[in-house]
């Protein structure tokens, strides 16, 4: 017999997901491998368990250690001399800020609990004998409990005005810094000074240049005598490994996965796989550059100089990738069917090396400028490096000017290329600034334009990927195809448009954010950093106070929570009444769908009362919000609540029912929907009539369905005054009772209404079941009496014509049927 095919089958599937979770695994192990190569050997450090306090007793502490914080930021502020020491001295005093802010609130709340609970026990009476030992003593002690917590509160406060003198001290000196350096001037390269001044200092910066040398090939050598030159080697390899196979790897393995899970009709795929390909580069180049480094840092002892250049080192080489992994995932050169922007192949091939010189130009600027500290090289030396380093940034921006071509054609043309023009001219300005301020000897302020320049090329492109990666997103997310859109408009019972336009606003919302995100980037070259924003969002999260009411994000946070989830809950359970429990009883339609819609409406009012309390909303400020609204009902909103109140007297008395015929003015239809607002009502032509409730209340309404009435034919017609009125009326009930649909009991009748000289006025009436089926019975009737009437032989008489003469403008007479239109003669 011949093996069973099973065992093979699933060592082929084994296989095939070892093969998917290869690159996962690849990047484990290679995690830690650099972590093991990295650091050889690491003490463990045993972690005391912490002690635990109360909150007030923290931010005690807090207040306690914040004043010698205090005292330090301002000796270092006074020994701060560059752009770096500033942001880092602001970002320090911003979090010292918060953290005294936050201990502030805490004392506060912990005060306004303990006063409540001194304002429970009341004042000490006169006579203290006369209170009990334990209540006095528990009120002295809340008493000194107070008192303390008023102080530290006080304290608080007083810090934070000292804090934020100190921050404003700390703008001021880095804008007096940031002035000084990019108005420093060193001379123009075009004059004699500049270069008689390096050669002035040459064997001076030369010695440098060896001393620092010597140090790099002793942090070397120690490293290889303690680690041995595998590891170096190993440490090597590795780097290399990092930087182009495994990166390349990732690379095929983000287009399967992209391929595989993410929606083919969509643009998320190339957008997913691009910021896929700029995270994975930018982590294997970083990663490399990270071991790289390690070489410089294994002297032993340390040596500082060599740790911040190998800082600088890691820096400048994330930093390098990120610009070209940017570059690169826009332009896809080898995949145009991946790529996002609509370029042309010849601007793309055109523009295929500039990623790769942008990276590797800031890579060597950051590189260099760490060698500069290093060194610590003269003025001169410094200026004319800085001076190649911003021309470097000239020509690679006029080099990629002269690169632009059209773009390709496409809906979105117009669009990119007025955005590509925009920039374009920003960068031809920043360059010709740059070039002017090199020739003038700005060396600073032109290496500052350069790197600008990069650094907004960089953030646009980042935006750019974000702006269209959030607006696809949420297109996939909220769409009407998608899993999580459906999943949610059968669980909320939201219509796929509602849900469409939520997914919409969450776009625009998020690419607001991007939008103030970029900026702070494009300003943080500048000077400026995230303490601005660190700021607005520790004063959002203290709240927004509105009067009594403190509106904080958690509270929107909670609030949102419970609107949704107790309309999901609202939503339950409406549908468990209208489709389980209803149905069980022994209600009609119109009662069920009474019953259904007054649940609904109370859920509602129930989630909207504890979503406005979670918002921190009470009954206090429901109220005032109550009385506002009572003064807009007396000057505006008085037909709205007419409206809401006669749709609950509608759905409580029902007078009208879903299903009734009724005839409200000039329509008469079939009530389809009864809401607290307004009822709707489809006519004879398949229209439906919107009425308001109040219209249904003040005003006359026929329902000819309420109580069960019958219908009622009616048929009138004249004949001559010779017609044998016997045999007519056995016609007419013969008629009758022809029909089934006519009733016998009340049985049909018929009666002369009049004899006049023109003929005889006769009146039959019948009924039928439901005054729905009248109409057509009546038609039936007529059709049947008509043609008995033919065969009897039976005529009827002419209908009374009125003549009147009438006199016209030339005093002529007009003899006319109609009715008088001018003065009668």
């Amino acid at each position: 017999m011949t093996p069973a095919p099973r065992p093979r089958c699933s060592s082929v599937r084994s296989t095939r997901q070892a093969t998917r979770l290869h690159p996962l695994l690849t990047i484990g192990v290679l995690v830690l491998l650099c972590w093991s190569l990295a650091h050889p050997a690491r003490a463990r450090q045993e972690v005391a368990p912490a002690v635990p306090v109360t909150a007030a007793e923290s931010a005690a502490a807090t207040l306690d250690t914040a004043d010698d914080e205090l005292l330090a930021l301002r000796e270092r502020l006074e020994e701060t001399s560059d752009t770096a020491g500033f942001v880092q001295l602001r970002d320090a005093a911003v979090a010292l800020d918060v953290r005294v802010q936050d201990a502030v609130r805490t004392l506060e709340a912990e005060l306004a609990g303990v006063q409540g609970r001194l304002d429970e026990l009341g004042p000490a009476p006169e006579d203290a004998a006369a209170e009990d030992p334990g209540i006095r003593a528990r009120r002295a002690e809340l008493a000194a409990r107070v008192s303390v917590l008023d102080g530290a509160v006080k304290r608080g406060r007083l810090l934070g005005i000292d804090i934020r003198d100190v921050r404003e001290d700390i703008t001021a000196a880095q804008g007096r810094q940031l002035g000084e350096q990019l108005s420093q001037r060193y001379g123009s390269p075009l004059t004699p000074r500049l270069w008689h001044a390096v050669a002035e200092d040459f064997p001076s910066d030369r010695q440098r240049v060896e001393a620092f040398l010597g140090l790099l090939e002793r942090s070397v050598r120690d490293g290889l005598a303690r680690f041995g030159l595998g590891v170096a080697i190993g440490v090597l390899v590795l780097a290399g490994v990092l930087a182009w196979p495994v990166r390349r790897l990732l690379r095929r393995a983000g287009r399967g996965f992209a391929l595989r899970h993410t929606p083919g009709d969509s643009r998320l795929r190339r957008t997913a796989l691009a910021a896929w390909l700029v995270l994975s580069s930018t982590l294997c180049i970083g990663m490399a550059a990270w071991l790289v480094s390690h070489l410089l840092r294994w002297g032993d002892p340390p040596v500082a100089v060599m740790e911040q250049l190998a800082n600088a080192l890691v820096a400048a080489a994330v930093y390098g990738a990120l610009v070209a992994s940017l570059g690169n995932s826009l332009l896809m050169r080898a995949s145009p069917e991946w790529r996002l922007p609509p370029l042309s192949e010849d601007m793309v091939t055109g523009l295929r090396p500039y990623p790769w010189l942008a990276g590797g130009l800031v890579f060597v600027d950051r590189v260099v400028e760490g060698v500069m500290v290093a060194i610590n090289a003269h003025a001169a030396l410094a200026a004319t490096v800085t001076g190649a380093v911003a021309l470097s940034y000239a020509v690679l921006a006029i080099s990629v000017r002269r690169r632009h071509l059209p773009l390709a054609g496409g809906t979105d043309t117009v669009a990119v290329a007025a955005w590509v023009r925009a920039l374009l001219g920003a960068i031809r300005l920043a360059v010709l600034a740059l070039l002017v301020a090199l020739v003038l000897g700005y060396f600073q302020f032109a290496l500052l334009i350069g790197r600008e320049v990069v650094w907004v090329g960089v953030v646009a492109m980042g935006l750019y990927l974000a702006w269209i990666g959030i607006d696809d997103l949420c297109g996939v997310l909220f769409g009407d195809g998608s899993r999580l859109g459906t999943a949610t408009a059968r669980a909320t019972g939201i219509r796929p448009h509602r849900l469409r336009q939520a997914g919409l606003i969450v776009s625009a919302v998020t690419r607001a954010l991007l939008v103030l995100v970029a900026i702070a980037l494009v300003l943080a070259p500048l000077g400026t950093s995230f303490s601005g924003w660190r700021e607005l969002v520790a004063a959002a999260r203290a709240g927004l106070r509105i009067g009594e009411v403190v509106i904080s994000p958690g509270g929107v946070l909670r609030a949102v929570l419970i609107f949704g989830g107790g309309w999901m809950a609202v939503q339950a359970l409406h549908g468990w009444l209208v489709e389980r429990f209803l149905p069980a009883t022994d209600l009609d339609a119109a009662s069920r769908n009474s019953v259904a819609t007054v649940a609904r409406y109370f859920g509602v009012t129930v989630v909207l009362a504890l979503g406005l309390a979670a918002l921190g909303i009470g009954i206090q400020q429901i109220g005032l919000v109550v009385g506002a609204l009572s003064v807009g009902i007396g000057f505006g909103l008085q037909a709205i609540t007419q409206n809401f109140i006669s749709g609950l007297i509608l759905l409580a008395e029902r007078p009208v029912k879903i299903g009734d015929w009724v005839r409200v003015g000039d329509f008469e239809g079939d009530v389809q929907r009864i809401s607290v607002r307004a009822t709707e009502i489809r006519v004879a032509d398949r229209s439906t009539v919107i009425v308001p409730n109040s219209e249904l209340i003040t005003k006359p309404l026929r329902n000819m369905t309420l109580a069960n009435p019958l219908g009622r034919v009616l048929l009138q017609f004249p004949v001559p005054l010779d017609t044998d009125v016997d045999r007519l009326r056995a016609i007419l009930l013969e008629t009758f009772a022809a029909h089934p649909a006519v009733l016998e009991d009340p049985a049909p009748s018929q009666t002369l209404d009049g004899i006049a000289a023109t003929g005889i006025s006769v009146t039959a009436v019948g009924f039928t079941d439901s005054p729905r089926t009248a109409g057509g019975v009546r038609s039936e009737l007529l059709f049947t009496l008509l043609r008995r009437l033919r065969e009897e032989g039976i005529r009827l008489a002419p209908m009374a014509q009125s003549i009147r003469v009438l006199r016209d403008d030339a005093g002529l007479f007009v003899q006319d049927d109609a009715p008088p239109t001018g003065d009668e003669a």
